[in-house]
């Protein structure tokens, strides 16, 4: 063959070469046209940001709790250690930091495996492509979805440098347990921070990816262990861990916790503020966005408050052998049964005077039994907590504390004309007694009969004005209790006496920022005179008595003895128990109950079995400083009153008691009944 025909021959070699080469090109743009179609534009690429947990935190700064569809906490790649970037680069993708997305070789292993099996068989994703695929939620198993991922990597390779990449998908990964991202999982499994985890620790993790679920030690912590030699045997052949550093790790126990998931800590209070979030911004940027909410919850408050209700509440179930308890509730729903929760229950709130701040909040015994917020949703019968409204509006119409009231049977007519005859707790009467011994008695015909003087619309609008929300209808029994509130108003409304008739609107959250550290809310405080000083000044000193000497006494018997005031509150049959009370710095209102109307038994009153988590958790919020007494506002005078007449009192009478009035209601006359034949 002479050169010309081969000179010939090469145009002609080279010019099939040439088509084919336009072939090869045209058939790869096409297949690369129709697999981007629908795929991330590069501006989206460009702007990449992983969802984030929402975070909320406590007065203190700790954190209480989040959330999130993905539990993800971002950490930069030069906070993650060392041994947990190589063991993941090791077992996941060797050749990370020198292939352009794709591993060419591996894949086609990987598809000449998956074409002789008719199925995916095989993967060979690299780091890159497993980011492509959880960013952007690609999740099928099938061959178009391994060359979309593949054109997703190569693109996100031309975007970002390979630090950039391992910082994405270390923050973006499932490990499981619903922890996605390094931290997350560090706090799941171990309960520290990804830059504290040790080197076991870090191989450990760096064998979940693969398979969260068969890898989990939550669930097989041989299998996690197994997986874990592998790894550390993947860093020994990657040339970043000696083979008897390996062999010592992989001898090792390693400890991880339990489940985070479970009994949530402060659920109902964290239930109120995502329902408060979700109103303003909407539930996608809660579990999305990252927003970092800061409250004002006091979280040793709240734990003393959980932790108390719940030891009472259990001894009250073991003492009256109710039917259903709490434990035989969880076990029947262990077994797979569909039960009410029928047993006994209680709601405790603390809410800070003069700022509304809500330190603490209990909606029941059991957030995953039942999310209905006993202290924020339930409307329950108040009982004689009710009363100090009935003796406010007395003490704003010219009564004084030393006022005489008649406890005696009294008929009242009712509208549908059957007569009303209130009773006492103790089904007896006392004649004349003062206001003040009255109220701190708990006497229900008193009452009764202060609010025929009066008048129920003036009850009512005081018990408003304080911060009573719910509607109340002007009838007799009102004086007793018998229109529903919830717990939230009825302690607002008692918070508003202690910071001298002024109302604080109770408040949970305090700040919002995004994720970026940008300011999207800053509540305020608000305030509002609802009652003057001297008026709020003497129902207070009342309601130190009715604690002191009356319903609320055991608080002094079990140590509680900071200045405090306060109220019990019983319905009829002892369907719900209330204690109510505050000092200066707190007010803490405690319910108990069954959320169906009924019964906790005989002498179940509010004194027996709310009182004692109300004392528990004034005495925690006293546990290092001694309480200061009620500040007296001006134009408040002092007189010694005999307690038989409410008149000053003499050498010849039995009880006096230093009384406080208003300048200028006080009496003039001294006591002439006592001592006369």
């Amino acid at each position: 063959m002479d050169a010309k025909d081969t000179k010939q021959r090469l145009k002609v070699v080279a010019k099939i070469s040439l088509v084919l080469l336009v072939f090869v090109l045209g058939a790869a743009l096409g297949v690369y046209k129709y697999f981007a179609r629908d795929l991330p534009s590069a501006a989206r690429l460009e702007n990449l940001e992983p969802s984030l947990k929402t975070e909320v935190f406590a007065d203190d700064s700790s954190l209480v709790g989040a959330f999130y569809e993905q539990n993800r906490a971002l950490v930069p790649l030069d906070e993650i250690p060392a041994a947990l970037k190589d063991a993941i680069i090791a077992v996941e993708d060797r050749k990370f930091y020198s292939h352009w997305g794709v591993d060419a070789m591996g894949l086609v292993r990987a598809m000449l495996a998956n074409l002789r099996a008719g199925h995916i068989v095989e993967g060979a994703s690299t780091i890159t492509q497993q980011l492509a695929r959880n960013l952007f939620t690609m999740f099928d198993v099938s061959m178009s979805r391994k060359i979309k991922e593949a054109i997703l990597a190569i693109k996100i390779e031309r975007m970002y440098s390979k630090d950039e990449i391992l910082e994405m998908y270390l923050n973006q990964i499932n490990f499981g347990s619903g922890a996605y991202g390094v931290e997350a999982a560090a706090r799941e499994y171990f309960g520290k921070s990804a830059t504290d985890l040790a080197l076991g620790e870090s191989a450990l993790l760096a064998g979940l990816p693969q398979n969260p679920r068969n890898f989990s030690p939550h669930y097989n912590l041989d299998r996690a262990l197994q997986r874990r030699s592998v790894v550390l045997n993947a860093m020994v052949e990657a040339g970043k861990l000696r083979r008897a550093v390996a062999d010592s790790v992989a001898a090792s126990p390693v400890k991880v916790g339990a489940p985070l998931s479970g009994e949530r800590f402060a659920a109902y209070f964290l239930e109120e503020v995502r329902q408060y979030l979700e109103s303003r911004y909407g539930a996608d940027r809660i579990y999305h966005d990252g927003l970092k909410v800061y409250t004002t919850l006091d979280p040793y408050l709240q734990r003393i408050a959980e932790d108390s209700l719940e030891a009472h509440l259990l001894a009250t179930e073991k003492e009256h052998r109710y039917r259903q308890t709490k434990g035989s509730y969880q076990a029947a729903v262990e077994k797979g049964k569909d039960l009410p929760v029928e047993y006994i229950e209680g709601a405790v709130i603390a809410i800070e005077p003069q700022t509304g701040y809500v330190r603490a909040m209990v909606g029941g015994r059991s957030f995953r039994d039942s999310k209905w917020n006993r202290a924020v949703q339930a409307k329950r019968q108040p009982g004689s907590a009710f009363k100090p409204f009935i003796y406010i509006a007395a003490l704003e119409n010219g009564y004084t504390p030393a006022d005489i009231i008649l406890d005696a049977p009294i008929i009242l007519d009712m509208p549908s004309g059957d007569p009303y005859k209130p009773e006492n707790y103790s089904k007896e009467f006392e004649g004349e007694v003062t206001a003040r011994h009255a109220l701190n008695q708990s006497i229900n015909v008193a009452a009764v009969r202060v609010l025929l003087s009066v008048g129920a619309p003036a009850v009512i609008s005081y018990a408003h004005r304080l911060g009573v929300k719910s509607p109340l209808e002007p009838v007799y029994s009102l004086a007793l209790g018998t229109e529903e509130v919830s717990l939230i108003e009825l302690t607002a409304a008692y918070a508003a006496l202690a910071a001298g008739g002024v109302h604080a609107e109770p408040m949970l959250v305090k700040r919002v920022y995004d994720r970026d550290g940008k300011l999207l809310e800053e509540n305020s405080v608000y305030r509002e005179e609802v009652l003057s000083p001297q008026t709020s000044y003497m129902i207070t000193s009342m309601l130190e008595s009715a604690l002191n000497e009356g319903t609320g006494h055991g608080a002094r018997v079990m140590g509680f003895m900071e200045p405090a005031a306060g109220k019990t509150g019983t319905t009829d049959d002892c369907t719900d128990a209330w204690y109510v009370g505050y000092t200066p710095e707190l007010a803490v209102g405690v319910w108990s109950g069954f959320n169906e109307k009924r019964t906790m038994g005989s002498k179940m009153t509010g004194s027996r079995v709310s009182l004692p988590t109300w004392t528990s958790v004034m005495k925690a919020q006293y546990r290092d400083h001694h309480g200061e007494e009620f500040a007296e506002p001006q134009g408040i005078v002092h007189r010694v009153i005999c307690e038989a007449t409410g008149l000053l009192v003499t050498p010849r009478c039995e009880k006096g008691r230093r009384e406080v009035f208003i300048d200028g209601t006080e009496p003039k006359r001294q006591c002439d009944r006592c001592g006369r034949d």
